[in-house]
């Protein structure tokens, strides 16, 4: 017992340490994602060719925002298949403010955020290729101002003057919205908070009561070559849960740096229920799904024998 509580204590201190600096971080975030939320829906880059390559590098602001929007947009056609996988993969959630709390682990968070974004770049032009060739048939990228580019807008702009669209996020706020909401940082860094104490709590227990350091670290030697197939797993949780557990198990020394980006190119969160609540075509659907997990598994498991 005087052990266990001697864990717990030291659970909460470390969870505390960080408390301040993502209390910060996350308000800077939320400020970020309120400015940018109008442009990035109507930035013209996202439609064109060069889509995936801006959707890469604004997508791996950590924050669920920019992927629901993304799928929105998806769903009424204003951006491609590849843009929109290109967002998802350069998504990292908690990821990196996680690795900001704590200085050994920033050039790790550079090196993840540079491998993603080129990857999510990769694997978008490689999405929409597959996509025409599989479904026969054009993906509109709309970033010419065609006939038809204009009429689809049109039709789309009486829906949006009416009725005004808002999706939840990861802590039920609302991603569209007219006012900053100040609350919500707070409650975001609470709850984040909360699951890493609760994987600080687990992960030191087993570590110094259950099993014990060496046999955990001769498992997670031999695991090595399941770990991206359940850090994939976790991360198509549509829960920011999902992205604390993956990265704090990767700080703690529980997961390889190729289970970590492996795990974390399909943590798209939310925007995957939003996915699946606007667009009816399964079909697309389970191909973009394919499109994320194939490539992120082959990623992780050669950045793991590399």
């Amino acid at each position: 017992m005087h052990e266990f509580l001697h864990v717990l204590l030291e659970a909460f201190i470390d969870t505390t340490k960080v408390l301040p600096f993502l209390f910060i971080v996350y308000y800077i975030i939320e400020l970020i994602e309120f400015k940018c939320a109008i442009s990035f829906k109507n930035n013209k880059f996202l439609k064109g060719k060069s889509g995936p390559v801006f959707g890469s590098i604004i997508g791996c602001v950590p924050q669920c925002g920019f992927s629901i929007i993304s799928t929105d947009m998806y769903s009424k056609k204003y951006i491609s298949i590849g843009t929109l996988i290109a967002v998802y993969i350069a998504t990292s959630d908690e990821a990196l403010p996680l690795m900001l709390s704590e200085p050994k682990f920033i050039p790790w968070m550079f090196l993840l955020i540079a491998i993603k974004v080129v990857f999510g770049i990769a694997v978008g032009y490689l999405s929409i290729v597959l996509y025409k060739l599989i479904f026969k048939k054009k993906v509109e990228v709309h970033e010419n101002h065609d006939h038809h580019y204009h009429n689809d807008e049109h039709d789309h702009e009486e829906h949006d003057d009416h009725e005004e669209v808002s999706f939840g996020g990861c802590c039920n706020h609302s991603v569209e919205t007219k006012s900053y909401d100040w609350k919500h940082p707070l409650l975001h860094c609470l709850k984040i908070s909360a699951f890493i104490f609760a994987i600080n709590l687990i992960f030191t227990c087993i570590t110094h009561i259950w099993i014990g350091e060496e046999r955990l670290a001769n498992f997670l030697n031999g695991s090595l070559a399941l770990q991206p197939i359940l850090a994939v797993l976790v991360g198509l949780i549509p829960n920011c849960a999902s992205s604390v557990a993956i990265t704090k198990l990767f700080m703690l020394g529980g997961l390889s740096f190729g289970s970590l980006v492996a795990g974390l190119s399909v943590n798209a969160g939310i925007g995957l229920v939003v996915l699946f609540k606007q667009n009816k075509n399964w079909k697309e659907n389970l191909f973009i799904i394919i499109m994320m997990i194939v490539p992120s598994l082959m990623l992780g498991y050669a950045l793991n024998f590399i």
